[in-house]
């Protein structure tokens, strides 16, 4: 039978129902599944929960609380109650009874976990890493769960904390870590400090392997740390080869020759016994994944002890999971080394290759946007926060976390929810504006990464004419916080009001109809407070909105304060925009606010001459405006044009809002239409005039790319000829000219169904619009922003989709730099600098060390460490 005993499990239920006190001494480790037999469970739990309700837990409660869940009857009545009450004359034992049904509960937990593991065993399908990696889970999750921290008295902890004091003030200057065995650079970090990840960064030929297999041979040698050394790039005969020039002082080539003096040959000898003494273990996998690597490490500590892990290099493991790219993959593994960090309590220490984008640059020295392997945005670039509808500059967002963006699942090819891990600035770097046919625009680094129909592309690999990924659509919120009177006012007051300090509040129109609707609007808003009057002066009509009561120095016209309020009132012409308050509204409200704003400096009309031709725009001398207007129908799939338009001497260059083709056209005149009797007319000749028109199939298309990457591969799949597919559509045979097309949404649907190609069916129904780039223009230096999205690794922001940055999980990372790998002439020859670019607990800095090419190692310099200067 498995492990249990009744009487002790009766013996504290019988303990607590004498002394009610008694459950604070077994709360902490003692848990409901604990207990063998259910119903002492029910019972256990019963009382918990009356503890957790500051209820006492006697007989009567007891009862009434097991009536209460329909478990009184099932346990054995009242009476059963009032047995385990005579079960025990006393409740002083309750923590010695509640041990021994703690005991027998983790020996059942292991027994189960035995059998969950040779279940496992017997499935020879699974990857046996993956089977011995879910064993270990298995079996660590048993005894992870009795790792509980009690309260602990104060003294106790003073104690402790004077006795770790007293020690690192005896020892002051000495690495409190796993020391690299470098002095300045053991200064900087206090040593490789336990549960940290470290990176140690550069390009090839920098020495990162020397690096690494300077601090294993100092720290197993030196300081008596036991040492695992992965090394993925070099065989175990080689990493072996390294250790023993440096020991010898061998050239390592004539080492790896056989060419050695007679006088060497002792100090060959003597090396290899000191080396074979050494605590370091060496495993040469070739491309060890992330869970092979954990295991191995896992084993090692169990068996040996282990004090440090290092790893030879990041970027030649393997994922466990599939992932987007190979930014990603990376990031995963990361995470994976900081996991096992932390796991086994010991530092990691991980070289990392850097990109060509070092290269690139004039100062060849390494940054943190080397290794994040991601670009940066402007501060003043709009991030979509879909929980609000906001549009946030994203140097607001910077150090915040917690918040949601909307991103692109480029499986389904849909836009998600997804939460935000870390928003951050990365420093002043050049930046340059992309500027799409639609005139969205953003400013970013060269290696910011944007999607294309082939993948993520950095900036600096996008040509002029390539088509990128923008949402073809927004959500609104479900809120609705202001009224559809308050919305219409104030589409006009923005469109055509005059609201500025020292001058009457005004609202000017040609139209009557629509003088008369901004005063009865005024009305609905502020009521009595108010008392609109229509003046017609010229050809122009004047609605006027004065306060009802004289305005003193502690009164303001109500209007006046209720645009304060919403941060529109005193703005020149060129200085108008739309009120966050507005991105809040649901499509309802949004549809109402721009159908009254369009009524104002809104054109809606159908040109009869030569051909006809509907022209609906918005037109604005504030750019800001003009931008949000074009995000604001993009809550109705309406993918509007921003176009500047010149005027010469005649003023500001004004910005055009202009919607075209036939899809957008007809959902504007659906959901927003407009006002006043001219534009009314015009708006249903345009509704007649599209309803005998086609549509264009040029815009809101898919780039021809995917005839190649998903319709020729589906018809190979299905045995289908070219000819037979263009004849199932419909189509002249065309040859392969056929593939040069972009592809309508709709043509798109047909070919997926025709061919059965899944991912096309997915493109033709996605979220994404696809864009032209018109330019790419370099704009300088700024201050530059990013952050980091789980999942899917991008976000909206100036209503363009862009990559996220990935950033390193490492709490160090170092970067090695040798200036005469670059600048043989150099003044600084066999000087290697590390530079210490994050440091989650500690200072950053620049230390430099020598490097001996022949023997391929590093030792300390003259120099002492440099602060990095940002």
């Amino acid at each position: 039978m498995a492990p249990h005993s009744i009487e002790a499990e009766e013996a504290v239920l019988g303990s607590l129902l004498i002394d009610p006190d008694a459950i604070l001494r077994v709360a902490s480790f003692l848990k409901a599944e604990d207990f063998y037999r259910e119903k002492n469970g029910w019972i256990y739990q019963a009382i918990l929960d009356l503890h957790e309700r500051r209820e006492p837990a006697d007989f009567v409660t007891l009862c009434e609380e097991l009536e209460r869940r329909g478990q009184l009857d099932e346990i054995g009545g009242p009476a059963e109650i009032t047995r385990l009450i005579n079960a025990v004359p006393t409740a002083i034992h309750v923590e010695f009874y509640g041990r021994i049904v703690e005991r027998a509960a983790i020996r059942r937990r292991l027994i189960s976990a035995a059998g969950q593991i040779a279940a496992l065993a017997y499935e020879e399908a699974e990857d046996v890493d993956e089977v011995v990696d879910r064993a270990e889970q298995i079996l660590f999750g048993v005894s992870e769960r009795r790792l509980t921290r009690d309260l602990v008295p104060i003294d106790r902890i003073i104690h402790e904390y004077y006795d770790r004091i007293e020690y690192l003030y005896q020892h002051r200057g000495e690495p409190i870590g796993v020391p690299t065995g470098f002095i300045d650079l053991d200064r900087l970090l206090g040593g490789m400090q336990r549960s940290d990840l470290l990176i140690i960064a550069g390009r090839p030929g920098m020495g990162k392997t020397a690096f690494a297999l300077s601090v294993a041979r100092t720290a197993a040698k030196k300081f008596n740390q036991r040492v695992a050394l992965f090394s993925l790039e070099m065989a175990s005969e080689q990493v072996v080869q390294r250790l023993i020039s440096a020991e010898t002082g061998i050239d390592s080539r004539r080492l790896r020759l056989g060419e050695l003096e007679e006088d060497e040959w002792p100090l060959f000898v003597q090396a290899t016994g000191v080396l074979a003494e050494l605590p370091i273990f060496i495993d040469d996998t070739p491309s060890i994944s992330a869970l092979q690597l954990r295991t191995k490490a896992r084993r090692l500590h169990a068996e040996y002890g282990l004090d440090l892990v290092i790893v030879d290099y990041l970027q030649l493991m393997r994922g466990d999971f599939r992932a987007e790219n190979r930014v990603q993959e990376i990031s995963s593994i990361s995470r994976a080394l900081k996991a096992l960090a932390r796991e086994l309590n010991v530092p990691v220490l991980a070289a990392s290759q850097l990109s060509r984008a070092v290269e690139s640059r004039q100062d060849k020295h390494p940054i943190l946007s080397d290794l994040r392997e991601s670009g940066c945005l402007t501060g003043d670039t709009r991030v979509y926060m879909p929980d609000t509808g906001h549009y946030v500059p994203i140097r607001e967002l910077a150090g915040h976390t917690g918040f949601k963006v909307l991103g692109l699942n480029t499986e389904t090819w849909k836009l998600e929810r997804r939460e935000v891990e870390r928003a951050f600035a990365t420093g002043v770097k050049k930046v340059y504006r992309l500027t799409t046919r639609l005139g969205r625009t953003v400013r970013a680094t060269s290696n910011h990464k944007f999607l294309t129909i082939r993948g993520w592309k950095r900036l600096d690999e996008l040509y002029i004419g390539e088509r990128i990924a923008l949402p073809r659509r927004l959500e609104s919120p479900p809120t609705r916080s202001m009224s559809d009177a308050e919305l219409a006012l104030l589409g006009h007051l923005i469109g055509d009001g005059c609201t500025l300090p020292r001058h009457a509040i005004q609202y000017t129109t040609r139209q009557r109809d629509l003088a008369e609707v901004v005063a009865a609007l005024a009305v609905q808003v502020f009521g009595s407070e108010i008392k609109p009057r229509i003046q017609k002066e010229r050809t122009w009509y004047q609605v006027y909105l004065p306060a009802a009561q004289h305005l003193t120095h502690n009164t303001r016209n109500p209007v006046a304060e209720w645009l304060d309020r919403l941060g529109v009132f005193g703005l020149r012409a060129h200085e108008k925009h739309v009120p966050p308050q507005v991105f809040e509204q649901s499509q309802a409200g949004v549809a109402l606010f721009l159908k009254h704003l369009w009524a104002t400096d809104g054109c809606i009309h159908l040109s009869k001459e030569k051909k006809h031709y509907a022209n609906i725009y918005y037109a604005s001398s504030s750019e800001r405006l003009a931008r949000e207007i074009q995000s604001l129908l993009l809550r109705f799939s309406i993918n509007a044009r921003l176009v500047r338009r010149g005027q010469g001497n005649r003023g500001r260059d004004q910005h055009h809002v202009v919607i075209t083709g036939k899809p957008d056209i007809e959902y504007f005149i659906e959901t927003i239409g407009t006002l006043g009797a001219y534009k009314e007319r015009h708006l249903t000749a345009i509704k007649d005039y599209l309803a005998t028109r086609s549509a264009n199939t040029n815009r809101d298309s898919i780039p021809s790319a995917i005839w190649r990457m998903y319709v020729v591969p589906a018809m190979q799949q299905r045995g289908i000829t070219m000819r037979q597919m263009q004849a199932a559509l419909g189509n002249a045979y065309c040859g392969t000219a056929l593939y040069k097309q972009n592809v309508s949404r709709e043509r798109a649907a047909r070919v997926a169904q025709t061919v059965g190609s899944e991912e096309l069916a997915r493109l033709a129904a996605s979220d994404v619009y696809w864009d032209e780039i018109v330019s790419i223009e370099p704009e300088g230096t700024e201050e530059v922003y990013d952050l980091t999205v789980p999942g899917l690794h991008n976000f909206i922001a100036n209503d363009i989709i862009v990559h996220n940055s990935i950033e390193q999980d490492a709490d160090v990372v170092m970067f090695i730099y040798r200036d005469e790998l670059y600048n043989p002439n150099t003044d600084f020859p066999n000087l290697a600098d590390i530079t210490v670019a994050k440091h989650r607990n500690g200072p950053t800095g620049r230390v430099q060390l020598y490097f001996n090419d022949k023997l391929a190692t590093f030792s300390d310099a003259e120099t002492r460490i440099e602060p990095l200067e940002y």
